[in-house]
């Protein structure tokens, strides 16, 4: 009788450890842990659009600084994290594309550096305050993490950053290789933007 009475109370006072503070605590640093991601390769891809049919155009930035905003889970490397993008490293895999893109267009937009900080980042939402020709707008994102690496996605309009007239600069001197069948020269203000930074080995 006595050990079948003592029974419940070991059951008991296992859950009771269980629900603990300092075991849920625990389980909270583990899954806090995360993967840890090299951020100083942080790659950056982004896609244009020309003609009116907006068939992209996309290349990448060679000089690209990113530091993480803390350690641990996805959520804490994103926020307050920052990075500064040297535009003059634009490479749209083109040699004589590369050069109008880097003086009409960003000489234009008196851009030499693009600049940003993560404001805020959960649940694969976030915000990012983006400066490009001295004006600072706040920015959507959305990330995923895997065991391979993190992927951010935003998209930009250039004009919410006094744009307009760095894109009608480099249509001008893209006009032939912006016209498309309907003879209309475009070049839209919209530049999609994915940012893959892979784990650390």
């Amino acid at each position: 009788m006595k050990t079948r009475n003592c029974i419940p109370v070991i059951i008991a006072i296992f859950a009771l450890y269980s629900c603990s503070p300092k075991k849920a605590q625990e389980e909270k640093s583990e899954e806090q842990k995360g993967i840890a991601y090299d951020v100083a390769a942080a790659n950056v891809k982004w896609t244009a659009f020309k003609l009116t049919e907006r068939v992209g155009v996309s290349g990448t930035f060679h000089d690209v600084s990113v530091t993480a905003g803390g350690e641990g889970s996805v959520e804490n490397v994103l926020s307050n994290g920052t990075f500064s993008i040297n535009t003059s490293s634009v490479d749209s895999n083109d040699s004589i594309r590369d050069p109008k893109v880097r003086e009409t267009f960003f000489g234009t937009f008196n851009t030499p550096t693009i600049t940003g900080k993560i404001v805020s980042a959960s649940g694969g939402n976030g915000q990012v305050e983006l400066k490009m020709n001295d004006m600072t707008n706040t920015v959507p994102f959305t990330y995923v993490a895997s065991d391979s690496e993190l992927v951010l996605n935003a998209s930009i309009d250039v004009t919410d950053w006094n744009g307009t007239d760095a894109i009608k600069a480099l249509n001008g001197v893209c006009t032939l290789l912006h016209t498309g069948a309907d003879g209309v020269a475009k070049l839209w203000p919209d530049v999609t933007v994915q940012v893959t930074i892979p784990a650390k080995k």
